[in-house]
Order: C-alpha cells, then structure tokens, then sequence
C-alpha cells in the first residue's frame, strides 16, 4: 500500500501547483448572470421604445454620450469633452477613440451626425423630441463633431445626451429597403435579408464583410455599441445576451452573458431567485412574501423608492371623461391612503406632484391634492349635469343617457389591479358604473398608446414626471399611434409656456414656469398622479457588483458590475479632457525594454494598405475574433510558466498511463 499512498500523495500535490495556474481558465469560461424579468422585450426595433422592457434591452446594447447616474445626474460616456459657445447656440462634442459597433465598425463622429438627421427625418416619438431642437449638425473629423440651436436649450445634456445611437453603416441601408423604418424587425430573417440585399448593392466591401459575418453568426441585425450584444432570442421566453467582446470601457461588463428570462409573475419572479435559477429581479418583491425574504440568508432585500410614479391616465377626447368635472371627481374618490396602507402595507408613499418627488427643487408641491372627498366628488359630477334623473341609483349623463366607465388594470400587478376594484367601489357610493378590466400589459399598451381607445388606465411610468421630458409627452405632435401623449392633452398656452422654459437659462425663473406647468397639468388633469412605491428587487447574496440606486437595484451599473466573484461596483465615467492636437515627429526608434515577468505583449501591426483577413470561426456564441493582424511576443517569464505546465501535466499523464497498465496486468 505504501506505494499506493506516495502515488496519491503525489499526485495531490501536482494538482495543489497546477491548481492556481489553470485557476485562470476557469475564470475564461465566463460568468452568467441571469435577470428574472416579467415580460418579452414588444419591439425589437430601437426606434420602437413602448415599453419598460423595450427600455430595458436598449439600455445595455445601445451606448449613449452620456449616462445618468445613482445620482440622477448626466455623466459622460461616449463623450470625453464637450464646450459650447456664451450664447448656448453652438456645442462642440469630441468621442471616445476606441469604441466600436458590435460587428467589429468603429462607432465615430459619423454615425451621430447620421443619427441625429435620421431622428430629424423619420420622427419616431420616442427619439425624435431629443433632437428636434438642434437645427444644423457639422462634422468636424472623426471624432469630433458640431450642434447648432437658433435657441438655447437648456436640459440638452438629459436629452440628446441620453438618446440611441444608431450605427450609420446599418441604418442608411435600412432606410432604403423600408419606406418607414419603424416597420424594419431586425431579427426578422425576410427583413435583414431585405437590407443585405441593399448592402451588397451599396456598401463598401469592407463594410459588407463584417455585417454579413455578424449576420451569419448571430442571425439577426439588431447591431449596437452596448456592453451587450444579442446572441440568441426565444420569442416570448429569453434574450441571451454576451458581452460585447471590444467594449471601449476596459474591464467592463464583468459577466460574459446576460440572460433576461421571462417569468409573468412577481410571484414566480422571487421563486426563482430564492431557487437559485436566476440572480435578481426586474420587477418588486411580492409583499406577501417580504417577510419570508428578509429572513433568508441568501437573500438580499433592498429597499430603495421608484423613479417610477402610479398614476391613472385619462382619455380627454372621449365624451365623458373628456369633461374635466368628471376627471376631477374621480380624482376626489380616489383613497390614497387606503392604497398606501392597505395595499402595499406601507411600502410606498403618496404622490401629488406632477414631477418626481425626488427632485425636490422642480416638484411643485401646491398643486391641488384632490383629498379623498365623496361629498366633493358628487358635487362636481352634479355640477357637470351628471345626475341621477331617474332614481335607479346610477347617474345618467347630461343627455339623459346611461353610462359605464371602464379602466384598464395590468393583471400582473395584483396592487394596480386591487387599486382599480376598489375605484369601482367608491363610485358605486355616488353613483357611477365602472368596470375593472385587467389586461396583459401588451394589450394595455395597445389599447391606450396605440389605438387611444380607453376611458381610464392605470399605469407606472418616469419620464413624464421630469420636467426635462414634458416636451416629449405634454405636447399636440406626441397625440399620434405609438406617441407619449395618449390622453390627447393639447393645451396651446401649456406648449407655449414650456417652449419658453426650454430656452430659459436663469433656473430661478425656470423653476416657476415649471410650478406653473404643474398648475395647469393638475387643472386639467390628463392624469392623476397615485404614489411612488419602495423598489425592492430580492437578488442572491452571492451576486456581487449590485448598485442601489433611486429606482431600484437593477439598473445600467448593475449589469455591468455584475460579476460571482465579489468584485465591488464601480462607476467608470469617463474622465473629461479635452483632446490636445498633435504635432507630427520624427520617428524614433525606441530601445526595446523587457516587459514584466508574466506579462504577455501584444505587438500590433499597422497596416496603411486594406487588407482582408479570415474571420476565425468560433463555437461559442459569445466571443468574437479581431480581425487586426497581430504579432505575440511571449515572455520568457511566460515560457517558463508554460514549461512547467507542460511537465506537471506530462508527469501526471505518464502516472496514470502506469496506474492503467499495472491493472491491466
């Protein structure tokens, strides 16, 4: 047995040296982080942004010039300096040098250009409002380019600062094999083979090469800078995401893939992380089960407020609700309390104004609160010519005619569901039918932000409650199909009011125009704004490089920190300084220099000439191969590593040959 025991003892040392060397490899195979989200992204297309999850898709595969960050703040991304003129009429912009398109395209001064006279032409509602105030935009190089204003504009940098980048060389061909490329589905086999049919017409060759490689991967054309890039979709069921393999932040994303994994209820959402199948939430903790995921150590439960507010939303084109009156009555028979206390169980606060609380400078808090008051809210309907003229118990309209009122609910939210029975009821107690119907959140947004055929809807939502976005949603051009304006809200002295704002850049005197919007907005009352709830998004306890911040613990700096190995979060902005232009030297051979021991070098060839290179075919979906010429020099340090390697595994190999053939015998 002694042999035996020496052998083993041996061997187990052989792995404890090996161990740490190939420690590496196992890191290389990558890290997958899994999102439990509710529902399946509606359009693939970016122009498309209707819902949370379209947002959320676009948010890691397209990059932006500038990110908000946990401080709620704009910060530079794309952009590593900008300045603009005394006047505010003239910004200047230089790029980042190293970013790229997903297909391997540089991302330059060019595609932003592009982008911003696409927006300008094509007006989708989502993109066109970050973009319709720049009158002239110029090309200055690559990486540096101009904007012009006839007028100031003051939220400029939460605005065109936040919007998608489309990439030229994708976008210009999309254009021409669809009249409206708002129809373009870019994981759409008949539709990208439509636009490569354009390309091999039209591109240059060495464009065409990387689309159609990326093409004949990935399948589809849904191409952005994001840290993420799509690799695979099952419709209806998960988006696998990798990390985008030349992401211009070194080190970043930490995980290799990103899987969204629908799951349709918050319910089945928590189970999932409390089993271990996926790492975080998108959507809030169940509160039948907050006290059960406080308890549990593999847990995390934070509790951080929404940017999101709940609100009811009206049709002001339809002939009942389109009565003002009857808005606000229904805004007195709504039971804020009873929402906050009994519904969520404290976990949300009451909201009023018709800006996030949050911003405390722009939120006016003496708007009208319409306090839960049914004596008030008959009053207003008798006022209206609302009445019960027949004594059935049930008003009838001025006309004389019945009536019935209907709000939407999403009946995955069990809150905003409970919320709309419990409208039913209080205007039961004066006199008006409502009926609850609670719809898939696909159907909701079809029916009120589509076909506009509503009278009442229940909704969270965060943009039309920053006063940097009211021109995107409070505005006549926004009342169309697929536009932020379902309710129909026109209001030419509100528009009036606003346009000035935008271009007013003493804040003080910004500030009370913008009371007076919400002045007018809670008059007339398009919505009424319900509260803003604790978001508390459970993930494991194991999942390192969580950002908490207002709106959740899901966000953009999540993802990208993401990691299982206990790396704590960073922040990585990018630095501004302002680009200094070289002049030209001599060529000076330098004195090679020994790098450090361990460290591999990579010598790059640069290369004047156009050269095409085989793309390496790889199996796995989620690394893709340069195609930069390249020359590693290996140092002797990682010679000798490797050398050892190579004789640890050697010896181990040559054992258990032996071990095998003493059994044989």
């Amino acid at each position: 047995m002694k042999p035996i025991v020496r052998y083993t003892n041996a061997l187990l040392l052989l792995l404890v040296v090996i161990a740490p060397l190939i420690a590496p490899l196992a890191t290389a195979q990558g890290e997958t982080i899994i999102v439990a989200s509710m529902k399946y992204i509606k359009n693939p297309n970016p122009l498309k942004e209707e819902t949370w999850y379209d947002w959320w898709l676009n948010l890691v595969t397209f990059d932006r010039l500038f990110r908000e960050g946990p401080d709620l703040e704009p910060h530079p991304w794309l952009v590593r300096y900008y300045e603009f003129s005394e006047d505010g009429l003239e910004w200047t912009f230089w790029l980042v040098d190293n970013a790229t398109w997903h297909d391997g395209v540089p991302l330059t001064a060019r595609d932003v250009i592009f982008t911003i006279e696409f927006y300008k032409k094509y007006k989708p509602p989502a993109h066109f409002p970050n973009v319709d105030f720049i009158t002239r935009a110029e090309l200055v190089d690559d990486y540096t380019f101009k904007i012009y204003m006839d007028e100031p504009f003051v939220w400029l940098l939460r605005r065109f600062g936040y919007m998608i980048i489309l990439p030229e060389h994708i976008w210009k061909y999309v254009a021409i094999a669809f009249e409206d490329p708002m129809q373009f589905n870019p994981l759409k086999k008949e539709d990208v083979d439509k636009v490569l049919d354009v390309m091999r017409r039209e591109a240059p060759p060495e464009i065409l090469e990387k689309v159609e490689a990326f093409v004949n991967k990935y399948g589809h054309l849904r191409i952005g800078s994001g840290p993420y890039l799509l690799t695979r979709w099952v419709e209806g069921e998960l988006l696998d995401l990798a990390k985008h393999p030349n992401y211009f932040k070194e080190g970043f994303p930490r995980a290799d893939k990103l899987v969204f994994k629908v799951y349709a209820t918050a319910e089945s959402q928590y189970l999932a992380v409390k089993k271990g199948e996926a790492h975080i939430m998108m959507w809030t903790v169940p509160y039948a089960v907050i006290e059960e995921a406080e308890k549990l150590p593999e847990i995390v439960l934070p509790k951080t407020p929404d940017v999101y507010v709940g609100y009811i939303g009206f049709n002001l084109k339809d002939p009942i609700i389109g009565n003002k009156l009857v808005r606000q009555a229904i805004a007195h028979a709504i039971n804020k309390d009873f929402i906050i206390e009994t519904l969520m169980l404290g976990y949300a606060e009451a909201v009023y104004t018709f800006v996030f609380p949050g911003f405390t400078k722009w939120a006016y808090t003496d708007v009208p609160k319409y306090e839960f008051d049914l004596a008030k809210a008959a009053q207003l309907l008798d006022q209206a010519g609302f009445k019960d003229v027949d004594g059935d118990g049930w008003r009838e309209t001025p006309d004389g005619e019945d009536f019935e009122l209907t709000i939407y609910t999403p009946s995955y939210d069990p809150v905003r569901v409970r919320i709309g029975d419990m409208l039913v009821e209080t205007l039961k107690r004066i006199g008006v039918k409502l009926v609850n119907r609670p719809v898939d959140f696909d159907t909701l947004v079809d029916y009120v932000f589509n076909q506009h055929q509503f009278q009442m809807y229940i909704i969270e939502n965060d943009a039309n409650f920053q006063p940097w976005y009211f021109s995107s949603y409070y505005v006549e051009e926004q009342y169309q199909p697929g536009g932020n304006n379902p309710w129909g809200f026109i209001n030419k002295d509100f528009e009036k009011i606003l346009s000035t704002a935008e271009k007013t850049v003493d804040e003080a005197t910004r500030i009370e125009m913008y009371y007076k919007l919400q002045a007018m907005l809670a008059e007339e009352l398009p919505l009424v704004p319900l509260y803003v709830r604790y978001w508390m998004q459970a993930y494991r306890s194991e999942l390192a490089g969580v950002v908490e911040m207002p709106g959740g613990a899901l966000n953009f700096w999540t993802l990208i920190n993401a990691n299982l190995r206990g790396l704590a979060p960073e922040i990585p902005y990018t630095k501004l300084e302002k680009p200094v232009v070289e002049t030209p030297t001599p060529t000076i051979t330098p004195t090679p220099i020994s790098p450090p021991p361990g460290v591999k070098t990579v010598t790059v060839t640069e290369v004047k000439t156009v050269t095409k290179t085989a793309e390496k075919t790889v199996e796995r979906t989620i690394t893709t191969t340069e195609t930069k010429e390249v020359t590693e020099t290996v140092t002797p340090a990682a010679l000798k590593t490797g050398a050892i390697i190579g004789i640890i595994i050697a010896l181990a190999i040559g054992f258990l040959a032996g071990r095998a053939t003493s059994r044989k015998s």
